[in-house]
């Protein structure tokens, strides 16, 4: 009987080849979760692309800008002979650099309202 129960025994490498039971479980097992986390991958490319072509097509939700523009009535006092430098707009502010008589200065100016908020004077100090 042991003759013939060695002649039908798998070789080696046919008992390699076939999965237990508990293998062949952890396979199907493993499969599954490697088509769930490629569903979800996919799924969230998805989401992110759908949300980016939704924010490119949808409108502004931002207040339009206000205009900036000075109103002809609108005016800022230099002192006489003062030479504008360079013109900074930040905001609704905008500040004028200015030379006159040697003397640096900086002006601001609010321009919805129109009004000089402040005026800076900039001191050199002399060179040693």
């Amino acid at each position: 009987m042991q003759a013939t129960d060695a002649m039908n025994a798998p070789t080696t490498a046919e008992a390699a080849a076939q999965p237990t039971s508990a293998e062949a479980r952890l396979q199907r097992n493993l499969k599954f979760i490697v088509a769930a986390l490629a569903l979800l991958i996919f799924a969230g490319l998805a989401a992110i692309v759908g949300r980016i072509i939704y924010l490119a097509s949808s409108a502004s939700t931002q207040p339009a800008a206000p205009s900036l523009a000075m109103r002809p009535g609108q005016m800022l006092a230099l002192p006489a002979g003062a030479e504008v430098r360079s013109v900074s707009l930040s905001g609704d502010r905008l500040a004028v650099h200015y030379e006159a008589g040697g003397v640096d200065g900086i002006a601001i100016l609010d321009l919805q309202t129109g009004q000089a908020i402040t005026s800076v004077n900039i001191q050199r100090a002399p060179m040693e």
